[in-house]
Formats: structure tokens, sequence, C-alpha cells
């Protein structure tokens, strides 16, 4: 949880994550504090902690941080019993953030403790969604250079929380280390979505033993299966002597104005394929169409 993180780029919350504070308190207590201890104003899990609610309220810098803990000091300082209202200074989170812990240790202790808040109850299947991404951080890429730190995370989409996340070192290695990131989390009734980088049949089968579904935009990487759905929602005219096509199809569209556009997009929805195909836990496969005019 440095200045800048993968979470930079979630949406805000759509929903009202709950959770004990005081159970994320005492999760905090454990993080090690590296600063010194002359000149420490603030107790480190306090700080800590205002920090998580700020990110959670999307803020994604230290000045953010610092600008949102300001204009609730009053409630901040009771809350957490603190002996003076004042909040830390910008500078303060950057120290802290950036050589008074280990990032990977904040990062980790989080993102447990939010997978756990999500797994209150037993999910059924497809109840809750993960999202799986890779992303450079911004700030990151040295004066001259082309690449900085990049993180493949696992984040909840509708909470904007990052329940996963480790550096990968540069794109195109996310697919490597993808099953090394999912493995840390409990995927039971869980629908892991994913770009085409992800749409693998050795990822994919992974999933599936870990008793999750998966949600996967598949694209050239894997012709097979992509000219197999292709086939299948190609136009299918019955022939004389011969019995109708299957017609196991579902659709749905929408229709939106705003902004000067107009966005039509559309979805077919099948389960025939996976009578036949032999890609790891196959249930439905889905065509996606978009079409944006000027309004």
């Amino acid at each position: 949880m440095k200045d800048t993180t993968i979470s930079a780029s979630l949406r805000l919350p759509k929903e009202a994550l709950l959770f004990d504070l005081d159970a994320l308190y005492a999760c905090l207590q454990t993080i090690p504090d590296h600063r010194h201890r002359r000149g420490v104003r603030y107790p480190l899990a306090s700080l800590l902690m205002v920090g998580v609610l700020a990110k959670l309220a999307g803020q994604d810098s230290s000045r953010g941080m610092a600008h949102w803990a300001k204009l609730r000091r009053h409630e901040l300082s009771q809350l957490f019993h603190l002996k003076r209202e004042s909040m830390p200074h910008y500078s303060t989170w950057s120290r802290v953030l950036g050589h008074g812990v280990e990032p990977h240790e904040v990062e980790e202790r989080v993102g447990q403790f939010f997978a756990q808040a999500l797994r209150r109850a037993p999910g059924k299947r497809g109840s809750i969604q993960l999202a799986i991404d890779g992303k450079t951080m911004r700030g990151t890429i040295p004066l001259g250079g082309t690449e900085g730190v990049h993180l493949l995370a696992v984040y909840q989409p509708q909470q904007g929380v990052v329940l996963a996340q480790m550096n990968v070192q540069k794109k195109g290695r996310e697919i490597t280390f993808a099953p090394t990131v999912l493995k840390q989390l409990d995927l039971r009734g869980v629908v892991v979505s994913g770009d085409a980088m992800f749409d693998r049949r050795t990822l994919s089968l992974k999933v599936v033993q870990a008793h999750g579904d998966y949600l996967w935009m598949v694209k050239d990487n894997e012709t097979t299966v992509r000219q197999d759905i292709e086939d299948l929602f190609q136009p299918h005219r019955k022939r004389a002597g011969t019995s109708a096509p299957p017609m196991d199809f579902r659709r749905a569209s929408t229709i939106e104005k705003g902004h000067g556009r107009l966005d039509k997009r559309s979805i077919v929805v099948s389960s025939l394929l996976a009578d036949y195909s032999d890609w790891p836990g196959l249930d439905q496969v889905f065509k996606l169409e978009r079409q944006s005019t000027n309004a």
C-alpha cells in the first residue's frame, strides 16, 4: 500500500462493505513498525487504519489521504481515541508507507482481512465475483526507462478492494504468476474474470480444482476454442431431411444514451459447447457485440 497502487484504477464501491473496525485494527497491530522511536507521534496501527479507510473512500495518494483525514479529524480522533485531533501531514504518510512498513506485509494482511470479511457466510456458486488484472504503478517508471513496477492483483470490483497482489516485474508475465496469486484466496463460490491473457487451459483447470468458476474473454491465443465458439454462433439453417438445429441460445440487449453517444449492446449465451468441448470446466460461452454511434 504505497502512495500509488493498483487500486488507483478501481471504481469506487457501489455497495456497503461491512466489517469490524476492532478486528481490522487488531490485524494492523500485527504489522511490524520499522520507524525510529524518536519523533513518532502516531501509533502505526491507527495511522494505517485511517489510511485503509481513506483508500476505501477512493484516495490514492499521500496528499489525498492527508486531505481526507484532515476533513474528518474530529470524528477519527474520537473513533481511535487519539490524544490530538490533528491528522498526519502528507509527508508523514509518504515516509511511513515508503519506509516505515514493508508494503507487501500491509497488502497481504489487509487483503486477507477483507477476503475473510467477504466470506462471513458460505457462498453459493457464482455468488462472489473477483477480477484479475495487471497494472503498472504510476510514478515507478524511471527517468529514461520504459518499464515500471508491474503488479498482478485480484480484486472485488463492486467493493473496490484488492484482496491479493504481487509484483510480476514487467508486462507479459501475468499468466505465469496468476496461479500463485489466486492460490492465496478461497475460490469456493467465486467467479474469477479476466481478459484474454488469462484464457489458458492450465489456469482454468486450477480455478475449477479450487471449486471456483471463471469468465474469460477469448481471442487468438486459444485458436481452437475460439473457432469452436465462432462456429457455434454461426446462423444454422435447416436442411431438407434433417432435424432442426439445437436452439439453446438466450439473448439480451441494452441501449444507453449519454454524452452524445448511443451505445447498443447485445449478448447471446449458450451451453451447447459444453456437450463436446474438452476445455476444463466449460459450462457456457457467449457472444458479446457492441455498437456505438454519435447521438
